[in-house]
């Protein structure tokens, strides 16, 4: 481990700020750092979005370890939730075997995109126990409360709507866009914003056992216990989609945070873009996808990490073809010269390197990170070319 700090600073959507990621103390080091990604829900194969925030952990991760830290990596499944329960319906197919299927998809996909996988990939089907702890935890503590469901209070949490910044009028907004609003009455929610930890299942859906009634839980809840399981209390970087920000991470903030009485619950809250196609957000709902499959039809799998990571990560981005074509070229450009390379084992050149890993080091400046990538075609380094590789692209297929 190199005897200096750690040269990574990435931005807090919470603060506004740039966090430096730098493990304190002796016991913290040996620990390394911890990042949780918020994975898929298994209903239906991935598609570039998906691949981008997964290829950009990635990186990430690549980094950390690179840099000679420890860096523990939990990306969960989905597996009960509402869009995967109504898949299998309209489908006539057992949840469990869909989940099965589509998460079997996903690490196929993301093996081809060259990841290096997570350290523990839980499924909320196998997590019920702790996330019922939990749930019961927080209606004894006074933050929840049952009608017709468990519901956590947001009026016990006041920094409620503080990691979106949105209104109380936009959240809702937001809620009814998504049909997440729910019901507000006497035999409901007290509160718009309040939101389930444990609910009711319905005909042929998933249930378990609770004192709260047999049923199944709450969206949020999964992810902190899941978290909080495998990484502790208090956790270094919580990343996703900038999609899920509100209302998954305000939610799984102000429950976590409730939960263990510590704060913040994680250092850093990292959104990635979401990725456009033909004008608007690719999306399963929109039915506007490129799927991981598709791309690899017509590029190799290094070129579509090489298109996905010369985005900047907190940015919103079209896809294109053109664009994938244009990776493509870089890729085989990047191929022919490795194919023919004979300097051996000579030294990267430290100014090329120093530049590279500056980029990645200040917020995971991935575009400036490839800019460097191309100087050290340029100038034939192949040491510093296959270094570079190994955190841009991992174990992806230049051919």
């Amino acid at each position: 481990m190199p005897d200096r700090a750690f040269p990574l600073r990435v931005h807090d959507t919470l603060t506004k700020r740039k966090v430096r990621m730098d493990p304190s103390g002796k016991v913290e080091r040996r620990r390394g750092l911890t990042l949780y990604v918020c994975g898929i829900t298994p209903y239906d194969s991935g598609h570039m979005g998906h691949a981008f925030t997964f290829s950009i952990f990635d990186v990430l991760v690549r980094f950390v370890e690179a840099n000679g830290q420890r860096i523990k990596y939990v990306q969960n499944v989905t597996d009960v939730d509402d869009p995967l329960l109504e898949r299998a319906r309209r489908d006539g197919i057992d949840w469990r075997d869909l989940a099965d299927r589509e998460t079997k998809v996903h690490i196929r996909d993301m093996t081809a995109l060259g990841w290096r996988p997570p350290d523990v990939m839980p499924r909320v089907s196998a997590e019920v126990d702790g996330i019922l702890r939990a749930a019961t935890k927080l209606y004894r503590s006074g933050h929840g409360y049952q009608t017709d469901a468990l519901y956590f209070d947001v009026t016990t949490y006041p920094s409620y709507g503080r990691l979106s910044r949105l209104s109380r009028r936009s959240m809702i907004r937001k809620l009814r866009h998504e049909d997440l609003l729910g019901t507000v009455g006497p035999d409901a929610k007290r509160d718009a914003l309040d939101f389930a930890l444990w609910r009711g299942s319905g005909p042929g859906e998933p249930a378990w056992p609770s004192k709260f009634g047999d049923g199944r839980p709450g969206w949020h809840i999964e992810c902190s216990v899941m978290a909080m399981r495998y990484l502790g209390e208090q956790i270094d970087i919580h990343g996703g989609g900038r999609d899920l920000q509100f209302s998954h991470h305000e939610s799984e903030r102000a429950q976590s945070e409730s939960l263990t009485g510590k704060a913040p619950f994680a250092r850093a809250w990292m959104h990635t873009g979401l990725v456009r196609y033909e004008g608007h957000k690719m999306s399963k709902s929109l039915g506007n996808l490129v799927k991981v499959s598709q791309t690899l039809q017509r590029a190799p799998a290094a070129a579509v990490r090489l298109y996905l990571v010369s985005h900047r990560y907190s940015r919103d981005w079209e896809f294109t073809w053109d664009g994938l074509a244009r990776a493509a070229r870089l890729a085989e450009r990047l191929r022919a010269f490795l194919a023919h390379d004979r300097s051996g084992d000579e030294a990267a050149n430290p100014r090329l390197m120093a530049e590279f890993t500056a980029a990645l080091a200040d917020n995971l400046d991935t575009p400036r990170a490839v800019r460097a990538l191309r100087a050290a075609l340029r100038q034939h380094d192949a040491t510093a070319v296959r270094s570079m590789l190994d955190i841009l692209v991992g174990t992806a297929s230049l051919t």
